[in-house]
């Protein structure tokens, strides 16, 4: 899961990307917004996300000093900005900054989407880089660092999923299991796939669908509640990801449960 924060003056544009995100982008979530660039610049460092898309022109503080500033922390977030088509200028220095995404407005739901994976291509890029050079530094310490164990040796993917089995409901990617398990990113995801015939977003999907299932039919917890509680911040993904794997909307689920 990518954590993406929204920057906008404009609410109408803020709640037009959530829903767009949520509608299209089951891989992201959105975990915060703000409406200039003070604001925006307080809420990344504290809540350091994957992805930040601002617009470039606000109030107070424009997007791109707060993207300057942030740069000067140290921040390793990705940015996306947003500009009309008479602020090409403004677009450019962004690059300068480092910036190598941008939409124009008005969004459309396809631009924004393969501009975000677009983007999520470049941080996996990135992980796996580091993690390559962090097992490089190991084996050059004499330290031992398999990226590829023997199965026979370990278990390694038995131990992934009693991990996510534990904690399903925790923001925790691909590259995080990677990172913990010690091993290359394009490799886990091939050996996952090869020893439990599903890809990792479709076997975290069915564990927390699972529990939902639990929860609707023996709590009396809201619709929303229970989707938060297995990870599912946006109510209307959590309930196109139940009505895919289920076969029916949540309410319907708990309904045909009551009848028992």
């Amino acid at each position: 899961m990518y954590n993406i924060i929204l920057v906008d003056d404009e609410m109408g544009i803020i709640e037009g990307l959530k829903v767009i995100i949520g509608a299209y982008l089951p891989e992201c979530r959105v975990i915060g917004s703000a409406n200039d660039g003070t604001e925006g610049y307080r809420l990344i460092l504290q809540q350091c996300p994957d992805i930040v898309i601002t617009d470039i022109r606000m109030l107070e503080r424009d997007g791109l000093e707060m993207i300057e500033s942030l740069t000067a922390k140290g921040v390793s977030a990705k940015f996306i900005i947003l500009s009309g088509y008479s602020e090409f200028e403004y677009a450019r220095k962004g690059m300068q900054l480092g910036v190598k995404s941008y939409l124009t407005k008005p969004i459309e739901e396809t631009e924004l989407q393969q501009c975000v994976r677009k983007v999520i291509r470049e941080i996996e890029t990135a992980r796996t880089q580091e993690e390559l050079k962090r097992t490089d530094a190991l084996t050059s310490s004499g330290q031992t660092a398999d990226p590829e164990p023997d199965p026979k040796k370990r278990d390694v993917i038995a131990e992934i999923k009693q991990y996510l089995i534990e904690n399903y409901d925790q923001n925790v990617s691909l590259a995080d299991l990677s990172s913990r398990f010690y091993l290359h990113l394009n490799y886990l995801s091939s050996l996952f796939k090869e020893k439990t015939g599903q890809t990792y977003l479709e076997y975290v999907s069915m564990i927390r669908i699972e529990k939902a299932k639990q929860l609707l039919a023996d709590s009396e917890l809201k619709i929303y509640e229970v989707g938060q509680k297995v990870g599912y911040y946006d109510t209307t993904h959590f309930s196109k990801v139940f009505e895919k794997i289920a076969g029916c909307k949540p309410s319907e689920y708990r309904r045909m449960q009551q009848k028992r």
